[in-house]
């Protein structure tokens, strides 16, 4: 879903500690995400949305891009956003929209 950025990814959680990538890769990434019960555009949708209220705009870029690879388009995007405004509040949402922004200019997507 990443493509070449997953290697970056992987970099840096392995600095923090090689035990702890091997985990987030085997377990997330490995076991939780391939299983059968949602789709990866479900999945993508769900990580952008708990990104988002958590605040975690470097993950949040990653899962953004993620979803973009995983064909939820930018209109859905915004529709995220604003429904995310009435269970989270529009700062949250806010937040989430214009990190949104950022990705997608950085992707040549606006």
């Amino acid at each position: 879903m990443l493509g070449h950025r997953w290697d970056r990814v992987v970099e840096a959680v392995e600095k923090a500690g090689p035990d702890f990538a091997r985990y987030v890769t085997e377990f997330a990434y490995g076991e939780v995400y391939p299983r059968p019960g949602l789709d990866l555009r479900s999945r993508e949708l769900v990580s952008v949305t708990c990104l988002t209220i958590q605040g975690l705009k470097p993950q949040l870029k990653t899962h953004l891009i993620a979803a973009l690879n995983a064909g939820i388009t930018p209109d859905e995007l915004q529709e995220l956003f604003i429904h995310l405004a009435l269970y989270t509040g529009f700062p949250v949402a806010l937040f989430g929209l214009t990190t949104a922004r950022e990705v997608l200019e950085e992707q040549g997507l606006v």
